[in-house]
């Protein structure tokens, strides 16, 4: 694992459980989602798909971290020109894959 992945990981990890959190002592929440409509086996099915995409997107954002790391290393290998194109090109690579 690449140095500051897991302090990422963890900072994400624990803003979900404080939105969890917030969310599940929020009386708007709680209005709306009574547990006299909905059964609490519909709340833990639904918390356990939460959990898996939470975890796949952890997965995710490993690969995305690690993918910048080895791209940071590619570019101090090249010299001053050749690290000016290659930036100019990655951002124009990145602005036609987002739509920017």
């Amino acid at each position: 694992m690449v140095m500051g992945e897991e302090q990422l990981i963890l900072r994400q990890n624990n803003y979900l459980r404080r939105s969890n959190r917030i969310m599940y002592n929020n009386q708007f929440y709680n209005h709306f989602f009574n547990q006299q409509f909905v059964t609490p086996s519909y709340y833990s099915q639904i918390q356990n798909q939460v959990e898996q995409y939470q975890k796949e997107q952890t997965e995710e954002v490993k690969k995305v971290v690690k993918s910048v790391h080895e791209l940071c290393e590619a570019y101090q290998r090249l010299d001053n020109e050749n690290q000016r194109q290659a930036f100019y090109l990655a951002l124009a690579a990145m602005a036609g894959k987002f739509g920017w």
